[in-house]
Formats: C-alpha cells, sequence, structure tokens
C-alpha cells in the first residue's frame, strides 16, 4: 500500500502508465509534465513527466513551472480514483481544478480520463 499522492505512490502509478500500451499510443504525440496535489497541500505535490506518451519520471515536484497542474480534495480524488466519478464531469464541476492547455486536454481527453482511472490500480491507502 502506498500512501495516496506519495513519491513511493507516484513511481507505482509511473510503472502502470507505462504497462498501459494504449494510453501510450494514445499519447505518442503528447509530452509535459503534470503536477498532482492534494488541495492545500501544494507543498507535497508530485510530478510525473511524459515524453510522447511514455512517464520518463516521477517523484516529489518542485518550483518549475508545469504544463499541467491537477487538484482536488482527497475525497473527490478518492471518488476519482474509485470510479466513483468520472474524469469530466469532476472537471466540469470543478471538483478535479485543473491548470494547463483546455485545447491540449480536449484533443486528449478520453487518454486523460484513462490515466486518471488507472489510479485505481494503486494499492493505496488514503489515510493521510
Amino acid at each position: 500500500m502506498y500512501k495516496f499522492l506519495s513519491e513511493e505512490w507516484i513511481k507505482a502509478y509511473m510503472e502502470e502508465w507505462n504497462k498501459n500500451e494504449k494510453l501510450k499510443s494514445d499519447l505518442r504525440d503528447f509530452s509535459a509534465s503534470i503536477k498532482y496535489y492534494i488541495e492545500g497541500k501544494e507543498g507535497e505535490a508530485v510530478e510525473l513527466v511524459v515524453e510522447n506518451g511514455t512517464a520518463k519520471s516521477a517523484g516529489k515536484a518542485n518550483a518549475h513551472k508545469y504544463d499541467f497542474e491537477l487538484w482536488a480534495s482527497i475525497e473527490n480524488w478518492k471518488k476519482l480514483a474509485t470510479g466513483d466519478m468520472g474524469p469530466r464531469s469532476a472537471m466540469l464541476t470543478k471538483r478535479l481544478k485543473f491548470k494547463g492547455s483546455m485545447i491540449t486536454a480536449m484533443k486528449y481527453m478520453s487518454a486523460f480520463e484513462e490515466s486518471l482511472r488507472m489510479m485505481s490500480r494503486i494499492p493505496t491507502s488514503w489515510d493521510l
């Protein structure tokens, strides 16, 4: 079990990402740095760096500017990761906050949704 959005968790997520051939194929023209965090805990953020669809690195986020930032309350992250809330509706209702190019996000929406659903595959401890 990994503490949600810990450095160990994001590394396990990177492994899961790279096992997902459809996700990597759908994102073959996509490269970005992505920052994830729990609302109010930006100082504990983690990052995933994707190059041409493949996750290249994961770990603690730093102060540089990210292409995308995703954050939500722990309750909403849990709903997203367990499938109780869909990624698209989470974004539309602002339960999942988002910073970055909306045009790029819309272009890759199905892959973006898959990447969030994939979170359920990581053995996660929600006790923060």
